[in-house]
């Protein structure tokens, strides 16, 4: 699905960019949210582990060795909506933590 995202972002981006219009996207990785919490506390449920456990082995491929914040992805998101972006259109923003190891 990412990739067919990525695409669409791509193809708007140069239909709309002759009207000023700027088509980005945001790729997360593993956010620390709510509901990645609640996955986690399901996921340690099921195989009788702890819930740090299964967030230890979720961050573990993460070069940054931990999960992003709910501030972290704002911040990307907010780049992208201001004007020192005013250049930027068609691009995919991965925001996690260089886990993605091609794109």
């Amino acid at each position: 699905m990412r990739a067919a995202v990525a695409g669409l972002t791509k193809t708007l981006s140069r239909e709309l960019a002759p009207y000023g219009i700027l088509v980005n996207g945001l790729a997360p990785g593993r956010i620390y949210t709510d509901r990645i919490r609640e996955l986690d506390r399901a996921a340690a449920e099921r195989r009788a582990v702890t819930p740090e456990q299964v967030a230890a082995e979720a961050t573990a491929d993460i070069p940054l060795g931990r999960s992003g914040t709910v501030e972290e992805f704002a911040g990307a998101a907010l780049f992208l909506a201001s004007d020192d972006a005013a250049y930027v259109t068609g691009q995919m923003l991965v925001v996690d933590g260089g886990m993605m190891r091609s794109y």
